[in-house]
This record gives C-alpha cells, sequence and structure tokens, in this order.
C-alpha cells in the first residue's frame, strides 16, 4: 500500500515538474480531436440538413407541361392511385434590370393561390405573404444578389410584355433552388392577376405532382410519371414536356457529396496525425522518465505497476484534452457549417449531432492516445534496470558524419545537429510523418485549389467570344446578324441554335432530368457553325465533325455522360424539341464548367427544330474585349434591338460567367483552405513538442558541453538548426505525400462536381510557404527550450536525473 501511495505521489510530483510539457501535450492531443470533431460536427449536421431543407419543399416529384392546366387535367391527376398530390403553376423565363441598362434572368413561378401552395413551395421569410395583388416576392438571396431592398419598385420584362414596374412586398426561403449567385440569376414569385399586369397571359402551363411513397425511388417515379402522360395523351391531351429532377435530390447535391468527401478524407488524416502525434508525444514523455522507472524497479515495482502508472497519467491527459476539443470542435464546426449553409442558401434548423456520434468522439479522443501510448509505455516499463540507468541520453554514432565534414559550409554544429536528429530515429520518423503529412495536406489542397483556378481560367479562355445571347423567339437569321454587327463595338458575330434535348424514348414523350430553375440537368442541343470554332477545346475521343457530316454529333464530356457513355461511332437517340431522332456520335470534347452540350451541322441543327432561315442564339465578340466596355457594347445592342422587336431571354458576358463559376466553386476553395490552415497548426505543435521533448533528455549532453568550453550561442545554434533541419527534412517527405493526396482529392473533388478529374498541380508557391512556415515554426518551435538549454549552469545539468 506504501508503494501504491508513493506511485501517485510520484505522479503529481512529475505532472508538476514538467506541467508545461503536459499543457503541450494536452494541447497537441485536443488539437487533433478538435480538427476531427470539427468536420464531423460539420458533416453530420449538413448531411442531414440539405436533405430536410430541400425535403421542407415538398418537391414536385414530376412536373408535366400541358400547355395550359384545366380542371380536367387536375381531376384526372387526383384520381391516380399512386399520386398523392396535384398543383398547377406556370415558370415563366423572364428579364429584370439589376442596374440601368443591365438586364438579368429571372425566373417567375406562378402560384395561384399562396394559402395553399403546397407543392416545391416557398417558405415565407420576410414581409408581407401572401403577397399583395399587383406585388411580387423575391427570393431571399436573389434580393441580396440584385441589390434591392423590401418597397423597391423593380422593372420587370416578361417575353411578350413591355418593361413594367413593379413593387418587391416581401421575400421568401426556397432552398430547392441554387442561391442566385450561382445561376446568376433572380427568382420571384407572383399570383397570375400579378403576371397579368405584366403582360403576361395568366395561364397556367404545368401540373406538378408528387408520387406516393416514393420520394427516393426514381424508378417508381419515372413510371408514374409517364403513365400520367400516357393517360392525358390518350384523353386527347397535349403534352408538351416532362421534367422529372432526381428523386429526393438536391440541385447541388453532387457538390455537397463533394464536400462530404473532402470532410471524410480530411478527417480520416486528421485523425492518423492525432494518432502520431499522440504517439510522439508519449514517447517524449516517457523518455524523461527512463531512469527514473529504473530507480522505481529497483526499489521493488513491477511492470504492471509501472504500466498502469502511466495510462493513468494518459489517461487523465487524454480526458483533460477530450473535455477542452469536443464541445470546442463541435462549435467550430457548427461555425463551418453556418459557412457553408449561407454559401448553399440552407436554413438550419438544428444544430444537433446524434449522441452515438459524441460519444464515438469522446472514445476515439481517449482510445487513441491510450492505444498510441501502450506501446511506448510498455517498451519503458520491460526494460532492465542496467539498461535503464545506462541511458545517458547522449549522441550515437551516425553514418555519414564524414561526409558532412567535406562539404562546404557545414562546420561542427552543423555536424552535431545532424547526429542529434537521426539520434532517435523512431521519434524523427514519428515528427517526419507528422508535419510531413501537415504538409501534404497543405501543399496538396492548395494545388487543387489552384487545378480550380486553372480549371476555371481555361474555361474562360476557351469561351472565346464575349457574349452568348439568348432570344425569347427566333427571328430571321440575316436579319439578327446584320442588326447585331451593326451595332456599336461589335466585332464579329456566329450563328449559334440552341434548343432544349433529352434522350429519346419509345413511346414518344421527352422526359427531362431537370430541376425547375431550368439549368440542373438541362441538355442543350447546338448547332455548330463551323468545326474550327471548337478546335481549342481537348478531344477526349473521336473527331469532330465536318460541315457535311449531317448525321453525326459532337458532345462535351457532361452530355456523353449524360447520354450513358455511348463509344464514338454508336448511334444515340435524342429527342429535339418533341421529335425523336437517330445520330451517330462522331467524338467527345472536354468543356470546364458547361452544361451538357450536343453540337450539330446548321443544316442538320435548322431540320430537327424547325428554324430554316431563322436563329435565336449568337455568340458576339467585342472590339474592346475590357469587361465594363463589353458591358457598354450590351446595353446598347439590347437597346438597338428591343427598338427592332427583337426580345433577348438572357446575355451571358466573360464577367456573369466567371461570377456564376466562382459561386459554385467558392465553397471548395474556403474547405480547402480552413482544412490545410488546421492541418499546419496540428503539424507544427507536433514539431515544437519533439523539439521540447529532445532538448529535455539531452539535458545531461549541455552540461558535458558546457565543461569542454560550449557557450550559450553555440547551444542555441545547435537546438536551431536540429528543428530547422528536421522541419527541412520534412518538406521532402510533404511533397511526395502531397502527389497522392492532391490527386485522390483532385478526382473525387473533380468528378463528383464536373465529371472529370482535375489536373495533378504541385504548385511551386504552396511548396515555398510551406518552407517559410516549416522554417519559422521550427525556429519559434526550438527556440524556447534553446534558450532554457542555455540558460542551465553546468552543476544544474550534470544534475539532472
Amino acid at each position: 500500500m506504501s508503494l501504491l501511495s508513493t506511485r501517485w505521489r510520484k505522479l503529481i510530483r512529475d505532472f508538476n515538474a514538467i506541467r508545461g510539457r503536459i499543457l503541450m501535450t494536452i494541447a497537441a492531443i485536443g488539437l487533433g480531436i478538435f480538427v476531427v470533431t470539427a468536420i464531423t460536427s460539420a458533416w453530420s449536421v449538413l448531411s442531414r440538413e440539405l436533405g430536410r431543407n430541400y425535403l421542407d419543399t415538398n418537391p414536385a416529384s414530376a412536373m408535366i407541361d400541358v400547355g395550359e392546366v384545366t380542371q380536367a387535367h387536375i381531376d384526372l391527376a387526383r384520381a391516380h392511385r399512386d399520386i398523392l398530390d396535384v398543383e398547377a403553376t406556370s415558370i415563366i423565363k423572364a428579364k429584370v434590370e439589376r442596374a440601368p441598362g443591365e438586364w438579368l434572368q429571372i425566373l417567375l413561378f406562378v402560384v395561384p393561390d399562396f394559402s395553399s401552395h403546397s407543392i416545391s413551395k416557398a417558405l415565407p421569410n420576410q414581409g408581407a405573404f401572401p403577397p399583395p395583388s399587383g406585388t411580387i416576392l423575391l427570393e431571399r438571396i436573389a434580393l441580396e444578389f440584385l441589390g434591392f431592398s423590401i418597397g423597391d419598385q423593380i422593372n420587370i420584362q416578361t417575353p411578350d410584355g413591355p418593361v413594367s414596374s413593379i413593387a418587391i412586398s416581401g421575400t421568401v426561403h426556397d432552398p430547392a433552388l441554387a442561391p442566385a449567385t450561382q445561376q446568376q440569376s433572380a427568382y420571384g414569385y407572383l399570383t397570375p392577376q400579378t403576371l397579368v399586369a405584366l403582360g403576361g397571359d395568366g395561364k397556367l402551363e404545368i401540373l406538378k405532382i408528387v408520387v406516393r411513397d416514393a420520394v427516393f425511388d426514381q424508378e417508381k417515379t419515372d413510371a408514374v410519371a409517364i403513365d400520367l402522360a400516357s393517360q392525358m395523351r390518350d384523353a386527347g391531351y397535349d403534352i408538351h414536356q416532362l421534367q422529372v429532377p432526381p428523386a429526393g435530390k438536391h440541385p447541388h447535391q453532387g457538390q455537397m457529396n463533394a464536400v462530404m468527401v473532402m470532410f471524410g478524407v480530411f478527417a480520416i488524416l486528421a485523425l492518423v496525425l492525432s494518432a502520431v502525434l499522440t504517439a510522439s508525444m508519449m514517447d517524449g514523455l516517457l523518455a524523461q522518465q527512463v531512469r527514473q522507472i529504473a530507480v522505481m524497479k529497483t526499489i521493488g515495482a513491477s511492470s504492471i505497476q509501472i504500466t498502469g502508472l502511466y495510462l493513468v497519467a494518459v489517461l487523465l491527459i487524454a480526458m483533460t484534452a477530450v473535455g477542452i476539443a469536443v464541445p470546442l470542435g463541435m462549435y467550430a464546426g457548427f461555425a463551418l457549417v453556418d459557412v457553408i449553409a449561407s454559401l448553399l442558401n440552407l436554413q438550419i434548423a438544428s444544430y444537433q449531432m446524434p449522441p452515438l456520434l459524441i460519444f464515438g468522439l469522446v472514445l476515439a479522443g481517449i482510445g487513441i492516445p491510450l492505444m498510441f501510448a501502450l506501446v511506448p509505455i510498455i517498451r519503458a516499463s520491460r526494460a532492465t534496470i542496467q539498461a535503464a540507468l545506462g541511458d545517458y541520453a547522449i549522441n550515437r554514432a551516425v553514418t555519414g558524419g564524414s561526409i558532412m565534414r567535406r562539404l562546404p559550409l557545414v562546420d561542427r554544429t552543423m555536424i552535431l545537429a545532424v547526429r542529434n536528429a537521426f539520434r532517435r530515429r523512431g521519434r524523427l520518423i514519428l515528427s517526419l510523418v507528422l508535419l510531413g503529412t501537415a504538409g501534404a495536406m497543405f501543399i496538396g489542397t492548395l494545388g487543387v485549389q489552384q487545378s480550380f483556378s486553372r480549371v476555371v481560367q481555361a474555361a474562360t479562355d476557351k469561351r472565346l467570344h464575349d457574349v452568348n445571347l439568348l432570344l425569347v423567339k427566333p427571328v430571321e437569321t440575316d436579319r439578327l446578324l446584320d442588326l447585331i454587327a451593326q451595332g456599336p463595338g461589335v466585332k464579329r458575330v456566329e450563328p449559334w441554335g440552341y434548343a432544349e434535348a433529352t434522350i429519346a424514348r419509345e413511346d414518344g414523350f421527352t422526359l427531362l432530368r431537370m430541376y425547375p430553375d431550368g439549368g440542373h440537368g438541362a441538355l442543350e442541343f447546338r448547332s455548330l457553325p463551323d468545326p474550327e470554332y471548337l478546335s481549342h477545346y481537348s478531344l477526349l475521343a473521336g473527331e469532330i465533325p465536318g460541315v457535311d457530316q449531317d448525321q453525326s454529333i459532337l458532345v462535351n464530356q457532361s452530355a456523353h455522360k449524360f447520354l450513358g457513355r455511348p463509344n464514338v461511332g454508336a448511334n444515340v437517340y435524342v429527342n429535339v424539341n418533341g421529335m425523336p431522332d437517330t445520330y451517330t456520335l462522331a467524338g467527345v470534347i472536354r468543356q470546364y464548367m458547361m452544361p451538357a452540350k450536343i453540337f450539330a451541322t446548321p443544316r442538320r441543327f435548322e431540320k430537327d427544330t424547325g428554324t430554316s432561315g431563322l436563329l435565336n442564339s449568337v455568340h458576339i465578340f467585342a472590339q474592346d474585349r475590357n469587361p465594363d466596355s463589353v458591358d457598354r457594347m450590351l446595353e446598347n445592342l439590347q437597346v438597338r434591338l428591343e427598338e427592332a422587336g427583337i426580345s433577348v431571354q438572357i446575355a451571358i458576358t466573360k464577367r456573369i460567367y466567371a461570377q456564376a463559376i466562382d459561386g459554385h466553386v467558392r465553397i471548395l476553395f474556403v474547405l480547402l483552405i480552413i482544412m490545410s490552415i488546421l492541418m499546419a497548426v496540428v503539424g507544427l505543435l507536433g514539431l515544437a513538442s519533439a523539439q521540447g521533448t529532445s532538448v529535455a533528455e539531452r539535458t545531461r549532453e549541455f552540461g558535458i558541453m558546457r565543461t569542454i568550453g560550449g557557450s550559450s550561442a553555440v547551444i542555441i545554434r545547435n537546438i536551431l538548426a536540429e528543428g530547422l533541419f528536421i522541419g527541412l527534412l520534412s518538406v521532402a517527405v510533404a511533397m511526395v505525400l502531397s502527389l497522392a493526396l492532391g490527386a485522390i482529392v483532385g478526382d473525387l473533388i473533380g468528378m463528383l462536381s464536373f465529371g472529370i478529374s482535375l489536373p495533378l498541380i504541385v504548385s511551386p508557391m504552396a511548396v515555398l510557404i510551406w518552407v517559410l512556415i516549416v522554417s519559422i515554426g521550427t525556429i519559434v518551435a526550438s527556440l524556447v527550450p534553446a534558450l532554457r538549454a542555455a540558460s542551465l549552469t553546468v552543476r544544474q545539468t550534470l544534475a539532472y536525473i
């Protein structure tokens, strides 16, 4: 009993004597658990809230465009046994004036009765709800995007109406749509009567249905939508189009999947870093206890008692770290949730985490340090008394010293520093793994970020034209081209026809896997005026068809995936404007950040769309390509077209295009930067711990150096050089590991977001920044123990046990 009491008193005295290192150990272990907790808590909340936000709108399982919804359409749908709910609506593509002369697209969702609005519903946010007659509601992000306030008057022009002024009476939250900033398109909600006041006809064209018990069942949803459409067609009704979005999936589910995968990768790496850091810290603490363990054995302590003593010490340290890190990590994770929620227009209803997940985090925070500390504890407790008392922590011979002596600018201090670094090879390996992994995450993630930037820049550069203009209705080709070509500031204009397409079905229906915003899931059918116009894009397979190859089509990689990845030369069945036809796939090109597109010859395009001699879309090249000059050219051009009776549906400049791209990838940039910074902090803290341990166990060595004339400056220089050498050596490890990490993360994010792996890039700037971080970090980490060692007297160092 006396021995047991002595052991616990020793433990308390040890903790008090090295309280600084104990606090550092708690901080190091806590930081690793903090990172893991932050990532997993954010993942837990976001994965739940994204689905909840989307499903809270009661999204339509399908939308059937019948031209004009009648009570007979509604009755037929309600009579279907697999249809739970039915509602009529219209979605109008109009224009809104954000600033004088600056027009953007706005989607107008027509709601016949806001009080009974139940399918794909917009949730009240601020201001009046329902909107008073003659007013409009804007989606909350759209209000900010346009730069207006509730109560302001805005100018809107519907396809068949004049420019009309209307008051904003309030805002709604519609999480089923991509944020306005990402689509560069606003969203408005109004009644049929208000639409009539804006110049529209007020009729409801679309029938929205909710399929019973099929929230996530795509097969059943498709079958019910097709069955209802067939019944309507058999009853003599026209079916213009079927829109069936992916069942139960938010428009940016792929983007969120990329975020979730990235969370998982970083959580695993953070857990590995935490484990390595724990092992390094425990090894360092036990290194100072070797001779004390020998003394304890001499007076009768058993290996089991010694093991239990130090396991209790580790347990106390781990429990303290977990008690601090888990709550702080959850708080940080929730802050990260808020950042992502603002980017994806989500409303977080609850930050609650599953109790089992919290228990797992606590268990991991305590269990991992115990598991990784067990090996060095058992090794130390089983060491013989003779071996333990013979450990003086003095340098052992290291191969390579004679080689270093022959190198220029290498003195004895540098040689000694290198020898010291290799003296404890196990600890050196742990330090290199720890700091190298952190460096790999930093270099790799910044490389992925740079790869993203290059993709964005490449996508912008490949877009050779300055403006993509889409008209509400086709007009005579020659007339349109002449009007635009004679406009001020216009250098050249190219005719590019546009139509919506989908995969042809045997039943003759046009089924679009498209969301209500009209962008996500769309398949574009484009005329290709000249094969040379796409020759600057990379060919992934096949070739660009010639002007006389009317049977052949060219697709980008998104359309290739949309069509089921057919082989070059295979027949492809596509429905364009309700008319199915067969095409031969000639080639596949790479177009980053572009919707799915099919390119056909102008002759084939006019034939399949029935627009012979007509044109609805052009690419415009400006004389002055400065963004402000392009905006002025476009403003004058739109006025010119309106005066000629030609209504523009949407005009996309390079500036708008870049802003839309930025809105899609900003969330990934934010996460990559946050994660890389956290990992850098973990790695540097581990290095600081290793340096402190190395200095502490070499106290007697410093005393010997003092007795043979070593000055304080020599000791400080030796310690700083050792830390710097380890840090720079870790950079090489980091660069090698960053290749694998960058490839994995780039592949996951690229495939989930864009359908193509991101190119692997090692950023020289990231390497340089990491070298600076490591250099400064190692000097700072080594300076405090170096100054402490330099201040010790010979008597103090030789008295060290």
